[in-house]
């Protein structure tokens, strides 16, 4: 048993190790905060932390054997190690696909988005997807002048389907998250005040405990609805003199 208990241990060191890496990988650059919320990627890598850092040392511990010929226990480890690999590969395409690639400013929210939910073959020159090691991009769509407003207007009014200005790709523009940006003080100016939100009962609370829980007064945050295709919907904070992410509700 102490044998076993040995190889189930080095087992587990080396499948954490490796799943380290991975969630590195995961949690700081396809889904860096707030995004791992947003599109609550621990649903997969729960079953990644089951595979690889559970059942595979588990069943290591219950297959080693020194008695057994030699060529069989490297059999049965591989074996394990396969499935373990297959698991950990399947965790990681699906995190990657499922990423958000774009981060995007339009009207008076931001909106997470998928490659899949836009046409990127009309992205202009200054935008473009990220790439594998990239996190993913911000997103300014500037607003409709009164023309287009008022064509938009018609089309809705005649029963035409017009696509939300956070999905039209031409209209993208490259966001610095930054106060030198040249749209951030547009931003700054739609942003919601706390004093709105602490005048709703879906809210109230929330931002009451989110001012508690932080420094500096109602002021010193910046306050946006967050949606994510229907499957997210919420309050994203940042600071007001850098506009650094301070937190997120739902």
């Amino acid at each position: 048993m102490t044998t076993r208990l040995i190889a189930a241990g080095l087992h587990f060191l080396a499948s954490a190790f490796v799943i380290s890496l991975a969630l590195s990988v995961i949690y700081f650059v396809w889904y860096p905060a707030p995004f791992y919320t947003i599109h609550s990627v621990f649903d997969a890598v729960k079953v990644i932390l089951l595979v690889d850092l559970v059942l595979g040392p588990f069943l290591t511990m219950l297959i080693f054997n020194v008695l057994k010929p030699r060529s069989e226990l490297i059999r049965d480890v591989s074996i394990i190690v396969v499935f373990q690999i297959l698991a950990l590969g399947w965790g990681i395409h699906i995190t990657y696909k499922m990423r958000p690639d774009f981060f995007v400013f339009q009207d008076n929210t931001f909106y997470s988005i998928l490659k899949y939910e836009v046409n990127v073959e009309n992205l202009n020159d200054d935008v473009s997807l990220p790439e594998i090691w990239q996190r993913p991009k911000t997103i300014y769509v500037e607003p409709f002048d009164k023309q287009e407003a008022a064509q938009r207007l018609q089309s809705v009014m005649h029963g035409e389907r017009v696509t939300g200005a956070m999905y039209q790709t031409e209209r993208y523009r490259p966001l610095a998250m930054q106060m030198d940006s040249p749209y951030i003080q547009d931003i700054i100016r739609k942003s919601t005040g706390y004093t709105v939100l602490l005048k709703s009962k879906t809210w109230k609370n929330k931002v009451e405990q989110f001012l508690s829980a932080n420094e500096g007064g109602g002021d010193d945050y910046l306050f946006y609805s967050l949606e994510n295709s229907g499957t997210f919907s919420g309050i994203i904070i940042f600071n007001r003199k850098d506009f650094s992410f301070a937190g997120l509700f739902q």
